[in-house]
């Protein structure tokens, strides 16, 4: 069907010549979903949320949720591959309202992986509970947070929001072809301080975004996007990497069967480096140390950065001093990263979801260490 249509169309393509694989991948978990009486996993709810409401009376609203998803594909293209291979992912997350004296405050705290129902099984949801409630009842006696260009300390999660919804929407080939990145001229040129390295890498062991592969049948593999600074190059479709005369790079994502291909992350996240974030904040006379984004807004175009951030804490003298309340991180993301000065060893990656089109959606993950740069703070 697809080469009779294109008798009708103007548009010529050129893909490159890939490889055929001939695969049946089965995904490794420990314990499967099915195996696991529906009981069990109400009761795992139902103490996430007893702990939270039994660790104060300040909490005032309470959520558990538990996900679990598991999807097979079969798949053959024109090259010959005949593929077939399952998704397993499980997901809990739980977030709680404290409140007093008028003032509401909310916290969160969420778990994923391409794992089994071992996740749970490696919980414990009563810490979980209390944790998360403690430190929203902290949050009610927060103060305002100072405002300006200062320097921050970003943890993983915001790192995470600067990687994807900044660089990496603005590093997906398409955009590029429809001018809708202000990456799109930015190969070979310095883009961030030599300690940035950033990487798109669907093969990462148990990450929510990980995929054996993508929905071309090109296998998942690791793109270095940025390497110390330098900007290397753009995630690829069989079609895109045709237009650039380049390789596809196991980035071409749909939602589902009936659903448009779209060049799209899988786990996008920077490396870390060498710094403890103890070092980094005895290293910082005076600053912001950010904790845990809310939102963040998507700007290939533009290359705008801006991250709602749950809260912080004030560094004095190199020293952690008092919490502070949410607050916005906001500047031009090229600007930001040109002004890492010390990024940390203790890394992790956070899972979701990713809309793209008319809301595509598909699992990602982003993330990365704990990082210091230049960013403007406001909106506390």
């Amino acid at each position: 069907m697809a080469k009779k249509s294109s008798n009708y169309s103007d548009k010529k393509l050129s893909l490159p010549k890939i490889t055929a694989y001939k695969k049946k991948v089965k995904a490794s978990v420990k314990i499967r979903h099915e195996d696991v009486d529906t009981e069990e996993k109400l009761e795992f709810v139902k103490a996430l949320d007893s702990a939270q409401a039994e660790a104060d009376k300040r909490i005032v609203n309470r959520t558990s949720n538990y996900i679990e998803g598991v999807r097979n594909y079969e798949l053959v293209n024109s090259f010959g591959s005949e593929l077939q291979w399952n998704e397993v992912r499980t997901l809990f997350l739980v977030s709680c309202v404290a409140s007093e004296a008028g003032k509401l405050e909310l916290n969160h705290a969420r778990k994923y992986g391409t794992v089994g129902y071992e996740l749970v099984e490696e919980t414990d949801p009563n810490e979980i509970g209390r944790t998360v409630a403690k430190e929203a009842v902290e949050m009610l006696s927060a103060t305002k947070p100072p405002s300006g260009l200062m320097n921050v300390i970003v943890d993983p999660d915001i790192a995470g929001l600067l990687a994807h919804e900044v660089m990496g929407h603005a590093s997906e080939a398409d955009e590029v072809i429809r001018q809708r990145s202000f990456l799109s001229n930015a190969v070979g040129n310095r883009v961030g301080s030599e300690l940035v390295t950033m990487v798109d890498d669907g093969t990462v062991p148990q990450a929510y975004g990980s995929i054996p592969f993508d929905s071309e049948g090109t296998p998942s593999s690791r793109t270095v996007i940025i390497e110390n600074g330098v900007y290397k190059g753009f995630l690829h479709s069989l079609e895109t990497a045709g237009e650039f005369q380049s390789k596809p790079t196991g980035n071409a994502r749909a939602q589902d069967y009936n659903r448009r291909v779209f060049v799209r992350m899988t786990n996008t996240f920077f490396e870390p480096r060498d710094c403890t974030l103890d070092g980094i904040i005895a290293d910082t006379r005076e600053g912001l140390l950010a904790i845990q984004g809310v939102s963040g807004m998507e700007d290939p175009v533009g290359g705008g950065f801006q991250a709602r951030v749950l809260k912080g804490y004030r560094i004095k003298n190199g020293q952690k001093k008092d919490v502070v309340r949410g607050f916005t991180l906001t500047g031009k993301a090229l600007d930001i990263l040109k002004t890492v000065d010390m990024v940390g060893k203790e890394f992790s990656l956070w899972g979701g979801f990713c809309g793209k089109g008319e809301e595509d959606w598909v699992p990602v993950t982003s993330g990365g260490p704990y990082m210091r740069a230049k960013i403007i703070v406001g909106g506390g």
